[in-house]
């Protein structure tokens, strides 16, 4: 068949046979090309924006940004990766129902060691740093790529993953024990 004579039908039909994938697969997918582009130079768009949304950030810390950025990207990427290892039959489901149903103690565990990861990220940061403004940056930057509104976590809507008051209470109570930890 011919690309002319493709009907809506025919793409319908297509996208149904399309093999599902889990959340997990697919944020390991969107995270896998950080180690390449962390080998990537600087573009100017990009050291633009950064530039202009951070004070303290000049030009010549993008370097420095983007290797911390990317490091960053890196350990959250680790801890996705230790859940998806936790268990053989994470990534084989087939359906967005199996999907939630299946993992979604996965999803939770992957959501609470990101928080404790970003608590820690911030309970170290220091304001007389000399590295102070390129440290919250990527802070703030990686946490707009996991936890915006359009970052990761939104994909988790489109499974209908459910996040209770419990599992809130649970999360506060981890993030609250893990900063009077960290203050003792």
């Amino acid at each position: 068949m011919s690309d002319d004579t493709l009907t809506v039908q025919d793409i319908l039909d297509e996208a149904n046979e399309t093999a599902y994938h889990t959340l997990l697969e697919v944020w390991r997918g969107v995270l896998k090309p950080a180690e390449a582009e962390a080998k990537k130079l600087v573009t100017p768009q990009w050291a633009n924006r950064i530039v202009s949304s951070y004070n303290g950030i000049s030009f010549a810390d993008m370097n420095q940004f983007r290797d911390l950025y990317f490091d960053r990207v890196r350990d959250l990427a680790k801890i996705l990766d230790i859940e998806i290892e936790s268990d053989d039959e994470c990534l084989n489901l087939t359906t967005p129902e199996e999907d939630v149903e299946h993992n979604a103690h996965h999803y939770k565990n992957v959501l609470l060691n990101w928080q404790k990861t970003f608590m820690l990220w911030e309970l170290d940061w220091r304001c007389d740093d000399e590295m102070a403004a390129i440290d919250l940056a990527t802070i703030s930057e990686v946490h707009k790529m996991f936890f915006d509104q359009n970052g990761l976590i939104g994909l988790l809507d489109q499974i209908k993953f459910e996040f209770t008051d419990d599992d809130r209470m649970f999360l506060q109570q981890e993030l609250g024990e893990l900063t009077t930890t960290r203050e003792e």
